[in-house]
């Protein structure tokens, strides 16, 4: 094994060094001064200069403080293990993957880049045995990567293509205005059809709205439909009204809408656009997708428009025909459709892309009628899959950087997680002493906190909270009072989810809520103040702290024990190859 580790110098010192090797900085000597041999018989060993050999270039190093995630220093060696780099943008990925896994709003936690790099030359000393031992021939292996490599080019090829493609500005106002749009009625509802007629027919009289909505108000015929000072928004109207409104001008009537009890008559006071910035971004998102969607359908279309030509034979290809077994079409070698620079597409090609399409069975497609149908659909994706390639390979996509690295990496994937399966794994023995053992030494990693089961009644003020509570400590029924009590008011969303019986631990309580549920028991009653309102809080249930039994965590520790012994298991490996290889370290994160 050679592993070499490099200590940077600054490059001031390295070139100084060399400099003083070569003599670069001698005085030069006096024209006065003595002959050479005489002054050289003058000097004695002690006291004579000495000649330092010049370093060679692979001895000449130096050092660069590069900054991670500049895309400057993405390809600069971080080690190489036998000749294959890691580079700075491989460190880069893991970071990310790190951050992704994180949850929002969580802060990452401060990474030892030493021993993330040490992990990334572990894996790549795995991968690299996993292909000495030709794990890259297997099938299995191999027809993933084929599956991914293409699906990926084609993926490539399709964002390249609509990287441009934006919805119009217009198009994307008019919608956002559409879908912001408010209106103010003033509306009445009218018992019974005789009323409603009598109601049009003095409005096509001359008679005025309002004295007719007054008058049916008073004699009761009629009642008030809504609010007159209320705005309506789109999500809480009537698909049938929503229409009806969208025509309509200030001052308008509408003609009379059947309701389940009686008919709605309104006029139409005021329109208004309510701002809302995130439906904006919305919308332009739904606008560009769609307008992406058509984008890629027509570069489809005229794909096939300049490669291919299709046979007359296809207009004739009749899947249902029961005198026909299907599979005869998948062993049909006929050409359907000639593919320029590409191998025609063939009836049993086609027939296969059907089978795939109908994976619920294709003889019960063919009973429903269901696969001529779709003919024009299954043949289109079929030939889109082969004209993508075709397309992605002529723009040389599949040379790129970008791509190589995306199969590299999912390669390198598959052989680490083979290899491990294969090789690693079957060797990890969990016994129940062993995890009897890891459950004593971890048994703090599995304790409970205290949680609670809630109900509550959100009253519109504290005062009213209170007189709940006293009621409630001397005996009245909690649900007959949050059926009849006065006063009571929708449970704050800040609250939603806490009071429906269910176990919640006491973290995940609001800080309010946990100070009021201080010392609580089974069968307290407490009360929360909010801002205004009051709640009266029941305490269904209290669940103190307590370590779990080992019976009820015994899984779980089997899980932790084993992926212990399996991250050692690869360390221990990582260790053996590392005796057997070429490791040099060039990074340092002293700093």
């Amino acid at each position: 094994m050679k592993l070499t580790t490099i200590v940077p110098l600054s490059i001031t010192g390295i070139v100084c060094a060399a400099a003083l090797a070569t003599g670069a900085t001698a005085p030069p000597a006096a024209a006065h001064s003595a002959p050479a041999a005489k002054t050289a018989a003058l000097q004695s060993p002690q006291t004579a200069p000495k000649v330092e050999k010049a370093p060679k270039a692979s001895e000449i190093f130096i050092r660069v403080d590069a900054p991670i995630f500049s895309p400057s220093f993405a390809k600069v060696p971080l080690a190489m293990v036998n000749d294959e780099a890691i580079t700075v943008e491989d460190l880069k990925k893991t970071l990310g993957t790190i951050h992704e896994g994180m949850s929002d709003g969580k802060a990452a936690p401060k990474q030892d880049y030493q021993e993330l790099l040490k992990r990334l030359v572990n894996s790549l000393l795995i991968i690299q045995e996993a292909r000495n031992m030709e794990l890259d021939k297997l099938d299995e292996i191999k027809n993933a990567v084929d599956d991914y490599s293409k699906k990926t080019l084609r993926e490539m090829l399709l964002k390249d293509q609509i990287k441009n493609v934006k919805a119009d500005a217009k198009e994307v106002e008019k919608s956002y205005k559409e879908r912001t749009e408010e209106w103010r009625l003033k509306s009445l509802i009218v018992a019974k059809l005789d009323d409603v007629k009598a109601l049009e027919a003095n409005l096509k009289a001359g008679k005025k709205f309002d004295e007719l909505y007054d008058k049916a108000i008073k004699d009761g015929s009629g009642k008030e439909g809504g609010k007159s000072d209320a705005f309506l928004s789109r999500d809480v109207i009537a698909p049938t009204m929503l229409t009806a409104l969208q025509k309509m001008k200030i001052g308008d009537i509408s003609k009379p809408l059947p309701l389940e009890k009686g008919y709605l008559i309104y006029r139409l006071e005021e329109k208004r656009h309510k701002e809302d910035p995130a439906l904006k971004e919305q919308v332009q998102q739904e606008l560009d997708a769609k307008d992406r969607v058509n984008a890629l359908e027509a570069f489809q279309k005229a794909l096939i428009k300049k490669y291919v030509t299709q046979k007359k034979l296809y207009d004739k290809l009749d899947f249902e025909n029961k005198k026909v077994k299907f599979e005869t079409f998948l062993k049909d070698k006929r050409v359907v459709a000639d593919i320029k620079g590409e191998k025609p597409v063939t009836v049993a090609m086609f027939a296969d892309a059907i089978a795939s399409k109908f994976y619920h069975g294709v003889e019960r497609a063919i009973e429903g009628k269901k696969v001529n149908k779709e003919k024009r659909v299954i043949m289109d994706e079929l030939l889109g899959t082969i004209l993508f390639d075709k397309e992605a390979k002529a723009r040389k996509i599949d040379q790129s950087d970008d791509y190589r690295n995306k199969v590299r990496v999912y390669t390198n994937s598959l052989l680490f997680g083979t290899f491990i399966n294969k090789v690693v794994r079957p060797d990890i023995t969990v016994t129940k002493e062993e995890l009897q053992d890891y459950y004593k030494d971890h048994s703090k990693e599995y304790t409970t906190v205290d949680s609670y089961k809630l109900n509550a009644i959100a009253f519109d003020s504290p005062k009213k909270a209170e007189d709940a509570v006293e009621k409630l400590r001397k005996g009245m029924d909690f649900k007959w009072l949050r059926t009849n009590a006065d006063g009571k008011v929708d449970i704050d969303t800040a609250y939603f989810g806490l009071f429906d019986g269910e176990a919640i631990a006491k973290p995940n309580l609001p800080e309010p809520l946990q100070k009021a549920l201080t010392g609580a028991a089974t069968g307290d009653y407490r009360v929360l103040v909010s801002g205004t309102h009051g709640y009266a809080i029941a305490v269904l249930e209290v669940e103190g702290a307590r370590t779990k039994t080992f019976p009820e965590v015994e899984e779980v520790v089997k899980e932790a024990m084993f992926y212990k012994k399996l991250n050692a298991g690869i360390e221990t490996w990582a260790d053996k190859l590392r005796k057997s290889s070429d490791v040099t370290i060039y990074a340092d994160f002293a700093h």
